[in-house]
């Protein structure tokens, strides 16, 4: 009979055990999930595993009229461990705090007491567990936990973290909901299943959740590397001209000379603040470094470099270190390719909520698709157009046409995503406990 009925278990609970052996094999296989959670997850799942058996054995003797001994032990340890599912539950999100434990203890301590006293296993005529003020002592402890812990103490987890609270509402409504069927014995084993596909739910979620995370991260540093790769590559190839500049200064004009390693080391300077930064600030600022450079530009050209503006508007931010980096290729690659040189003109207007950045010049110009096609690798600009991307989410527009010149557009939205990358800065990993 008892294998019969071993059977019969094995028959009616096939989806359940499917689930608790899968979770067990889950939890041991190697995921972003950390090892307290998936040691919290298996002891859930073992313990509903052991309520369910003693629920179907309690069930076996209650319809065969078997009772003593062996019925209220089951009982006893039944209504004794089942609110330590709940117990369990609240610990993964509150780990450090034990008194989280005493309703548990409580209601095992009620029941061992009440068995002692021979007051709670008294039956009647057809068998149903009796003294119905105690039957629900379990019943009770399990709302002290999902009122006290759930609603009220862990608000600040559900705010803390990324968890829909919408999932989490019917997540929680779906297992009161079955711990009112369970109370009034509407499908034997109903709340062991319904916390067996909330755990499994929840866990999967949570590998799911943190994978993702641990892949923002690592985009994240992928992209600061990037950027860092970036900016040391934007090399001012006039460096090594300057300092001869400056030299031959020396011997005739040292005031000049002075002023220009004055310009030189403010430069200089400025690159290094700005080299390890993912940052914007002020085009007024960048401006001002870019003018750096012109100067410096104009006493090795002379007049074959000539600059002209018209800034309508410089309340804006924009990336560092990439309005220089275009002026200097209008320089290097336009007017100065020009025997009599050139112009360069920098403007700057709004329209509507974009603000937007011309550098023009009347150099020897080239054709777009050609020059993407030419093997050589335009680190420069392709750099400043993923910078110019990635921080403020701006557009970098280029035209030229050969012996014309070239026109570079830069256009800023004003209201930009706010994507500024900070190092060191790691939002919260959902596997609580950790």
């Amino acid at each position: 009979m008892k294998e019969t009925y071993l059977q019969s278990y094995l028959v009616e609970n096939y989806i359940f055990i499917a689930m608790v052996v899968g979770t067990f094999f889950v939890a041991s296989m190697k995921s972003a999930v950390d090892r307290f959670l998936k040691r919290q997850l298996v002891i859930n799942m073992s313990l509903l595993l052991i309520l369910s058996i003693i629920e179907f054995y309690l069930d076996y003797y209650k319809n065969k009229a078997l009772i003593g001994e062996n019925f209220i032990l089951l009982k006893l340890i039944y209504y004794s461990l089942k609110p330590l599912i709940m117990a369990i539950v609240v610990s993964v999100m509150k780990p450090k705090n034990r008194l989280i434990y005493i309703p548990a203890i409580l209601n095992f301590l009620l029941y061992c007491s009440l068995t002692l006293n021979n007051r709670l296993f008294s039956f009647d005529i057809l068998n149903s567990f009796g003294s119905e003020l105690w039957k629900y002592g379990y019943i009770i402890t399990n709302w002290i936990y999902w009122i006290v812990f759930l609603f009220v103490l862990d608000l600040k987890f559900y705010r803390n973290t990324k968890i829909n609270p919408l999932s989490a509402f019917f997540a929680i409504l779906w297992l009161m909901t079955a711990n009112i069927m369970d109370a009034i014995d509407v499908k034997l084993g109903i709340m062991s299943e319904t916390y067996a596909v909330i755990f499994l739910f929840y866990y999967l979620t949570l590998h799911v959740q943190i994978s993702q995370q641990i892949n923002e991260e690592k985009e994240i540093k992928l992209k600061e590397q990037r950027m860092s790769l970036m900016l040391s590559q934007i090399q001012p190839h006039f460096l090594y001209n300057t300092l001869n500049i400056i030299t031959a200064l020396c011997r005739i004009n040292p005031k000049l000379a002075e002023e220009t390693t004055i310009k030189f080391s403010k430069y200089l300077r400025e690159n290094m603040h700005n080299m390890g930064k993912n940052d914007t600030q002020l085009f007024s600022k960048e401006l001002e470094h870019t003018n750096i450079y012109l100067d410096i530009e104009k006493l090795r050209f002379g007049d074959r470099v000539k600059v002209e503006y018209d800034i309508k508007t410089e309340d804006f931010n924009m990336p560092t270190l990439t309005l220089q980096p275009i002026v200097e290729n209008a320089v290097k690659h336009g007017i100065c390719n020009k025997v009599e040189g050139g112009t360069i003109k920098i403007s700057t207007e709004k329209k509507g909520k974009d603000h937007i950045i011309t550098i023009s010049d009347n150099g020897i110009g080239f054709e777009i698709g050609k020059a993407l096609n030419d093997g050589k690798p335009h680190v420069g600009i392709q750099n400043v157009k993923e910078r110019l991307k990635t921080i403020v989410d701006a557009e970098l527009e280029i035209t030229s046409f050969i012996g014309i010149g070239t026109v570079v557009k830069i256009i800023i939205p004003e209201k930009r995503k706010n994507m500024r990358l900070e190092s060191g800065k790691r939002r919260e990993i959902l596997s609580i406990g950790r």
